[in-house]
């Protein structure tokens, strides 16, 4: 599929290089900037339950029920990431943060 432009939304086959990871992105109408922001949203609220003592700084989660739970009593805070996941870039936005607690927070966030 070829990739098209259409104002600022980009479909067809995007690459990205994002850290040490390159990202694929095969979504529709979702700009490389709304993904850009679904990441770092993920990002920032991985580091908010690092702090807070529910994942350990391997990434390890300590306490599923409280990651469960801390999702859930935010759900405005992560609007870019449930954005990207409703337009099928899940397995970019983990592709870009990889881990068990990322997938967890996308999985839950999908359930929405």
């Amino acid at each position: 599929m070829s990739d098209y432009v259409h104002g600022d939304k980009v479909t067809g086959t995007q690459y990205k290089q994002v850290g040490d990871h390159n990202v694929q992105y095969n979504g529709e109408g979702l700009s490389r900037a709304e993904l850009d922001a679904a990441v770092e949203e993920l990002r920032s609220f991985i580091a908010d339950l690092r702090s807070a003592g529910m994942v350990s700084p391997d990434g390890t989660v300590v306490d599923p029920g409280a990651v469960v739970a801390a999702v859930q009593s935010q759900p405005g805070r992560l609007r870019a990431l449930g954005r990207a996941v409703s337009a099928g870039a899940k397995d970019a936005v983990l592709t870009a943060v990889q881990g068990g607690v990322a997938a967890l927070v996308a999985g839950l966030v999908a359930q929405g």
